[in-house]
């Protein structure tokens, strides 16, 4: 079963116009929630996240150019409707903790030991 941030995504209706739209919409949501599962906390803060991490976003999400803007985050997460994306994330986010058992590490100690 895939439980990716990609799948999420898919369950969702995209409200941007396609003639204005220059990114994807899983763009915008899969940067904004590493953003904020990173203390991220504004609009502003979540570009500049997604641009001092832009290599690792490119190896993820296929045909990113660029980081959305602060102005295209905002604009787009005011455009969903916020009760239905609450739902999806929240089952999203039960699906992810009955599919990975135990502790995850997301802070790299796994990685590099904890005394480091």
């Amino acid at each position: 079963m895939k439980i990716g941030i990609i799948d999420l995504c898919k369950q969702i209706e995209d409200p941007s116009m396609n003639r204005k739209k220059v990114h994807k919409m899983e763009t915008s949501i899969y940067i904004s929630i590493a953003a904020v599962i990173c203390e991220v906390q504004s609009w502003n803060e979540i570009e500049e996240f997604g641009n001092s991490k832009i290599a690792f976003f490119k190896s993820r999400i296929p045909g990113l150019e660029f980081i959305p803007s602060h102005d295209t985050f905002n604009r787009f997460f005011s455009m969903i409707k916020s009760d239905y994306f609450e739902l999806i994330f929240r089952n999203w986010v039960k699906r992810v903790c009955l599919e990975v058992k135990g502790v995850v590490a997301i802070d790299g100690k796994l990685m590099r030991g904890p005394s480091q």
